[in-house]
């Protein structure tokens, strides 16, 4: 038999292919298992594999990967052909390839009987559907998790399941290690985990932004330079893309939309990269948007963008000796002078130390 798994939702095609390894080890506990990756072995060794029976054992799973960087040279569909046509009772053959269409595969395979293959698509979930999977995820782990954590790990996570089992595996040895079996999970606790093990960036800088604290922004400034060449970049990216969702929600409120109406319709129109969806602020960061909305108003919250946009382009060019002046200047001209350019650098900063 053969099983062609296809589709972008990794998470799931390896729970399928971990319950059909159990199943076949169950049926044959020697059944030798391996696994053929397209790229680093051939074809002929997928076919030697698939048609020389074993001296040791009674059967064969073989678990061919990354199906869809073959090409018409390297004889892995050939092989795949060969087996689905000549068969063999002791081998299983499955396949997982990342394609989203059966366009790349051979029309024999295609028209084989369903006796013979199996071709099955893995589709990511809707986001109902992810919601439940991490409250199972969490509890299988012995933990609870709140409605707003579960949405700070939708929002935080990509698509695919198998990030989130990723990062529920985790977040449980996480709290594991700090003697907290089975608690519940809240919002608060994935954004402090999130700190401590991603370290600072563009979004804890608009946090201590926010709170009008220039020791801390400029400490965080210190940490994103020492990080690496580009973190200063996305840093500043980041930045300019929170005060664009903190105009709109800024703008919905100044047309008469109470707070919730405001969080919902707030909307990103940045041509910065984000990890942020660009509609909608999460329930979470209300009361962070509420404080920015406070110490920064649409006036400045306008000017404060304009200047940005402008210091995007001094920071990308800028020799890395410069950075920790040019930094220091821009979270200074932000939170005290609210985008308002003064030419004055503020110094000493905990930023030259990064020199």
């Amino acid at each position: 038999m053969t099983y062609m798994l296809l589709g972008p939702e990794e998470g799931l095609k390896a729970d399928w292919l971990e319950e059909e390894r159990k199943r076949k080890l169950q049926e044959h506990p020697d059944a030798e298992v391996h696994q053929i990756f397209v790229g680093d072995d051939r074809g002929e060794d997928l076919e030697a594999v698939l048609m020389q029976p074993s001296l040791f054992s009674s059967f064969r799973l073989v678990i061919v990967k990354q199906y869809e960087g073959r090409t018409a040279k390297d004889g892995f569909e050939k092989a795949v052909i060969r087996f689905v046509e000549e068969g063999a009772d002791d081998a299983e053959l499955i396949i997982l390839s990342s394609e989203k269409s059966k366009s790349r595969i051979s029309q024999k395979l295609q028209k084989a009987p369903e006796s013979k293959v199996s071709i099955i698509f893995f589709w990511e979930l809707f986001d109902n559907q992810k919601r439940g999977w991490i409250q199972n995820a969490f509890r299988r782990e012995g933990f609870s998790i709140t409605p707003d954590a579960t949405e700070e790990l939708l929002f935080s996570v990509d698509n695919s399941t198998s990030e989130l089992r990723s990062i529920v595996s985790s977040l449980s040895l996480f709290f594991r290690a700090k003697g907290q079996e089975g608690r519940e999970i809240t919002a608060d606790d994935i954004q402090q985990y999130a700190s401590q093990t991603r370290g600072e960036d563009g979004n804890t800088l608009f946090r201590a932004i926010a709170d009008s604290d220039l020791e801390h922004a400029e400490a965080i400034m210190a940490s994103i330079l020492s990080s690496d060449a580009s973190a200063p970049v996305r840093a500043v990216s980041v930045l300019a893309s929170r005060f664009r969702m903190l105009e709109s929600f800024e703008r919905a409120r100044k047309a008469g939309h109470h707070d919730e109406r405001a969080f919902e319709e707030a909307d990103c129109l940045s041509p910065y990269p984000s990890p942020y969806p660009t509609k909608g602020i999460r329930k979470s960061e209300w009361q962070l948007f509420r404080k920015a909305a406070a110490a920064y108003p649409l006036e400045d919250t306008e000017r404060i963008i304009l200047y940005l946009g402008k210091m995007d382009s001094s920071v990308k060019n800028a020799p890395s000796e410069w950075q920790p002046i040019i930094l220091s200047t821009l979270v200074a001209t932000i939170i005290h002078f609210k985008g308002r350019e003064t030419g004055i650098a503020v110094n000493p900063s905990p930023l030259m130390d990064s020199l």
